[in-house]
């Protein structure tokens, strides 16, 4: 419970002898501000109409340089750098070159409006290098160039401040006041600095080793920031874990980081990502992460195919009981490194399936099949294989051309039957030959499989892939 005191209004008065004096104070101020503003151009009606000229330029489609005729005019530049709109001005080799004319010893005010703007926005530049070069100039013609600003600007200033504060070994907070940037905190500059300090986090990883690091390098503002010689830091991350994976393996976490960064690299190498990314790493690290890839590819497809056998309502349908054979003898492949390459085509449900399970950017690259089958192509040592869920038959080449429908990254959606009955004619048209095998996933489809792809000169190890039961078949066959 709360009372409420009412209380007359207080009044006083101050006596004039009293305020003359602070009165008196603050007009002499505002002559002094006055006078600066003059001083400085910028409180001139002169100022003022180059400002609204300036602007009005800047709103319009030409250039901003044609809108620089004299001094005033360069004022009006540094202090519109100062703005919100300086993300809307182009800095460029043409513009600097007229203030240069204008100007050639530039004044303070327009140096240092520059050199915030470029600390601020960065890689975000259009032209950076003109930038740094014009910085670069300006500060040596007015004497202001020491060591440390010439090391900022010297193209890789981010990498340059990180290694220098490991060589002085001190904290990269510490090496930021120390070259002068102390007054800087907030720009692409010293995010892009941040950044790359991280990269040195990732080298000291054990391999497979969970980090915090790894969320905080999946952010698109930290893997597409610049890294050095127009290089992104995702570049060097990607190069960083690719490396010190083992050939064999890596873990989902490491792996989800790549797949964030640049997706899959089988896809076509005009396509935008591919070019972005992996067109800067080395081809011996490409086919690390496609071996890495396939053994994903045949994981979804297995779980595809299980999962549809565990909704089959009855549980003795033939998909149910063949998801265990099936499991085995693909696993088997992997287990003996005899996959080389794997092309996953999912069915819309198997799609939606996956994509409840995993986040999109991780899922790795996959075309769509009509129907409700989903297809695996997979590319072994001397043989092609097209395997799928549901009835679909074991298909063995011996040969594929380059033109077979599985090699065609541009397309992305087929028919269930170009992949299988379709391909084969296609072999036969082109005159590369029909298919070694079609095997119907019957009983002891296995044992017929084995033996093709040892035909096919697939140097297989049949006990890996069989059952105890099937393997005993296959040596009483004969076919060891």
């Amino acid at each position: 419970m709360s009372a409420k005191l009412k209380l007359d209004q207080l009044r006083f008065d101050l006596p004039q002898a009293v305020m003359a004096p602070y009165r008196d104070k603050l007009e002499v101020r505002t002559r002094e501000l006055d006078t600066l503003a003059r001083k400085s151009g910028t409180g001139s009606e002169k100022f003022k109409k180059a400002f609204a000229r300036f602007f009005a330029a800047l709103g319009s489609r030409g250039h901003i340089a044609d809108a620089i005729t004299e001094s005033i005019d360069i004022r009006a530049l540094a202090i519109a750098l100062k703005t919100r709109d300086a993300v809307h001005i182009k800095l460029d080799s043409r513009l600097l070159e007229k203030v240069d004319a204008i100007k050639p010893r530039p004044g303070s005010l327009l140096v240092e409006s520059l050199y915030s703007h470029y600390l601020k926005v960065y890689d975000e530049l259009e032209d950076l290098q003109s930038v740094e070069a014009w910085l670069r100039q300006a500060k040596t013609i007015r004497g202001e160039l020491d060591e440390n600003t010439a090391r900022i600007l010297s193209g890789a200033g981010p990498k340059w401040l990180v290694e220098s504060s490991h060589e002085q070994q001190v904290d990269f907070d510490v090496q930021v006041s120390r070259v002068g940037l102390g007054s800087y905190l907030s720009g692409r500059f010293l995010a892009t600095a941040k950044n790359i300090y991280y990269l040195e986090t990732l080298r000291t990883l054990r391999p497979g080793e969970n980090h915090n690091i790894l969320h905080e390098v999946q952010k698109p503002e930290v893997y597409s920031s610049l890294y050095e010689n127009g290089t992104l830091l995702g570049h060097e991350i990607l190069k960083i874990l690719i490396s010190r994976a083992d050939v064999s393996q890596i873990p989902e976490h490491w792996m989800n980081v790549i797949m964030a960064i640049a997706g899959d690299p089988r896809v076509s190498r005009q396509s935008e990502r591919f070019v972005r990314w992996w067109s800067h790493i080395p081809e011996e690290l490409i086919a690390k992460v496609r071996g890495w890839l396939s053994k994903l590819d045949l994981k979804l497809f297995l779980e595809a195919l299980k999962n549809f056998a565990d909704e089959a309502k009855q549980k003795t349908s033939d998909i149910t009981r063949m998801y265990p054979e099936r499991k085995r003898f693909l696993e088997g492949l992997l287990d003996q490194q005899l996959v080389t390459g794997t092309r996953l085509f999912l069915s819309k449900s198997a799609r939606d399936y996956l994509k409840r399970h995993y986040k999109k950017e991780h899922l790795p690259s996959f075309s769509l099949v009509d129907g409700d089958k989903s297809i695996v192509y997979i590319s072994l040592p001397g043989a092609h294989v097209v395997e799928g869920t549901h009835v679909c038959k074991f298909w063995i080449y011996k040969k594929l051309s380059d033109a077979a429908v599985v090699f065609n990254y541009n397309k992305t959606e087929f028919l269930y039957s170009e992949l299988t009955s379709g391909m084969n004619m296609n072999m036969i048209r082109q005159k590369v030959g029909p298919c070694q095998a079609a095997i119907v996933h019957r009983k002891e489809w296995e044992i017929k499989a084995a033996y093709e792809l040892r035909n096919a000169e697939v140097e297989v190890d049949a006990e890996a892939i069989l059952s105890k039961e099937y393997y005993k078949k296959y040596k009483n066959l004969g076919y060891l």
